[in-house]
């Protein structure tokens, strides 16, 4: 295989602002400590979900000892909650304008493709069947197994190895996402990054970050391919 593409989720391949994941994140966490906790404040874009967490409960005045025990069945009862609610094929239609052609024309070209996303497993799993897309992306890694983004990087590479049978070196795997911090996730693991300008960020803000290339969307499978070629271009010419 030429290389590993890894897809963050909201904002990327689905739209965003996904009502039911906060409820069910909200009702875990008031559910596992026995009193109201709420996202109020919380910055959500980009961020994993067990940031999140952290940020909200320790701003709630729960010590951090108690997060760290306790957050491992907030996550589970977050991704119960919300797998219960979204079902298979609920969502098709949040599927962003081209993302599917494009993810499949990466696959063409001989690309493993996957997802790297702040969602906790169970949730991200269940989005993905619920936009129908679960099948295209078989591997991944998810917002409830490291306390950074720049983490996932390597267990996506992992998990794709295992998957596959073939390793992947890191500078052979391109993330595709709409913020900063996706861009920082890539550059803190020796990864490439294509930004797309799908959520809050423009284009222009974007390539501020130091995205490797930055495209508006993914409306355009043959542009989508391209960027991804030239970045691995240019990392195996450097």
């Amino acid at each position: 295989m030429r290389g590993l593409v890894l897809f963050d989720i909201d904002g990327t391949l689905l739209r965003a602002g996904d009502r039911e994941h906060a409820r069910a994140f909200v009702e875990a966490m008031t559910e596992v400590f026995g009193r109201p906790i709420d996202l109020d404040g919380v910055q959500l874009a980009g961020m994993l979900d067990s940031e999140i967490a952290r940020l909200a409960l320790e701003r709630a005045g729960i010590t951090r000892e108690e997060v760290e025990a306790k957050l491992p069945l907030v996550m589970r009862r977050m991704g119960e909650r919300y797998s219960s609610r979204v079902l298979a094929g609920d969502r098709v239609t949040w599927v962003l304008a081209g993302a599917v052609e494009s993810a499949l024309a990466l696959a063409d070209a001989g690309y493993a493709l996957g997802v790297l996303t702040g969602n906790a497993r169970t949730v991200a799993r269940a989005k993905l069947a619920a936009a129908g897309v679960d099948g295209l992306f078989p591997v991944g890694a998810y917002g409830d197994q490291a306390h950074t983004r720049g983490e996932l990087v390597w267990l996506a590479c992992a998990e794709a190895e295992r998957h596959h049978g073939v390793r992947f070196l890191v500078h052979h795997v391109v993330l595709i996402g709409d913020t900063p911090r996706d861009i920082a996730a890539a550059r803190a693991a020796g990864a490439r990054v294509l930004a797309v300008a799908t959520g809050r960020y423009s284009v222009r803000e974007l390539e501020a970050e130091g995205a490797d290339a930055v495209l508006p969307d993914l409306s355009d499978p043959v542009a989508t391919s391209a960027a991804v070629e030239a970045i691995l271009s240019g990392a195996s010419a450097g």
